[in-house]
């Protein structure tokens, strides 16, 4: 605003209109200072100010605990949702591993049942006399193709408690018969020259045991002792002939050859070892039907665990090759959720 005489025209004075020259002049404007805030004005405002950023701190902590909770609440979403897609995926693997477990199982049933038929072969060989040779090779070539590899990679964690059970039990139950079916496939191997030999030997018999006699104090002991050469039953038997007894050394007892005279009268234990031959059918219970008896039972205890034992109600089981087929069935039925 344009000033007149160098003098600021008073306020609500329109400058259009000069001052008269002998107009007294205008007293300045003293500004007041404001009045100094009293002690219970700091008091309130120090209480206020403490009050909003109380207020402010609290308002900053809900911020942080929100978005605390938020970040919590977003990382148990995300948790949960990778959860679920882990749990889909296992359990998509644990449908995808039934199926494959299931050709695996019905795979081994199927070799469980050329077992079963082969065995009945053999004990049927057994029972006419006829060693079953073709067995002994033929359980070397059988493997029943089912132990715990087929259960990698198969997620059976996922698979229900009940089914998963059933697997178990069949797997360890497949590697049991495969060790058996080995035990056997040896004690065949084991058994066929001296069962062969016996069977000959019962068309025509020979003397194989003779019984010698010793004296022990006032006592006198018989013992069963082997012919090193057996000698035919029904023909002339020789005067002195070679058997086997133990005797006993520093080192233990040992097998040990000795000339033995057939006894034919006088004092059995005295002089001289003396020996008597042994009729074979009293002892043919020691050799070969007890074989054949121990063969035939093996094969029986094997045959019973394909098919069950059905013969005692009490103790029925239903055997391997119907377990393996539940169990397929329900690796079929859990396969179907693909």
């Amino acid at each position: 605003m344009p000033s007149v005489g160098g003098i600021a025209p008073p306020p609500g004075i329109s400058p259009g209109i000069p001052l008269p020259p002998f107009a007294p002049a205008p007293r300045p404007v003293i500004q007041t200072p404001p009045p100094k805030p009293t002690a219970a004005a700091q008091t309130i405002k120090v209480e206020v100010g403490e009050e909003v950023e109380q207020e402010r701190r609290k308002a900053s902590k809900k911020t942080a605990l929100y978005a605390g909770l938020a970040a919590v609440v977003g990382i148990g979403v995300g948790f949960a949702i990778g959860g679920a897609k882990e749990r889909g995926d296992r359990g998509k693997l644990a449908v995808e591993g039934a199926a494959a477990l299931e050709k695996d199982v019905k795979a081994a049933n199927e070799k469980m049942a050329e077992l079963k038929e082969k065995l009945d072969a053999g004990r049927t060989a057994l029972e006419g006399k006829k060693f079953p040779t073709e067995l002994v090779s033929q359980l070397g070539g059988i493997n029943v193709p089912f132990d715990a590899t087929n259960l990698e990679g198969k997620q059976i964690g996922g698979l229900p408690g009940r089914v998963m059970r059933q697997l178990l039990a069949y797997t360890t139950a497949v590697q049991d018969l495969n060790k058996t079916k080995d035990s056997l496939k040896n004690v065949l191997t084991a058994a066929q020259a001296p069962v062969e030999k016996s069977w000959k030997e019962q068309e025509e018999p020979v003397v194989n045991f003779s019984v010698v006699f010793r004296r022990d104090g006032d006592k006198t002991l018989a013992e069963l002792v082997p012919n090193k050469a057996p000698f035919p039953f029904g023909k002339d038997w020789p005067a002195k002939y070679t058997v086997s007894r133990l005797e006993r050394t520093q080192q233990g007892m040992k097998a040990a050859e000795k000339e033995a005279t057939r006894w034919t009268k006088g004092d059995i234990a005295g002089g001289d070892l003396q020996a008597l031959p042994v009729d074979p059918q009293s002892v043919a219970g020691l050799t070969s039907e007890q074989m054949v008896f121990r063969l035939a039972s093996a094969m029986a205890d094997i045959r019973k665990t394909l098919d069950g034992n059905k013969d005692n109600p009490v103790e029925e089981t239903p055997g391997l090759i119907k377990e393996g087929d539940d169990l397929a069935n329900e690796l079929h039925k859990i396969s179907l959720a693909r």
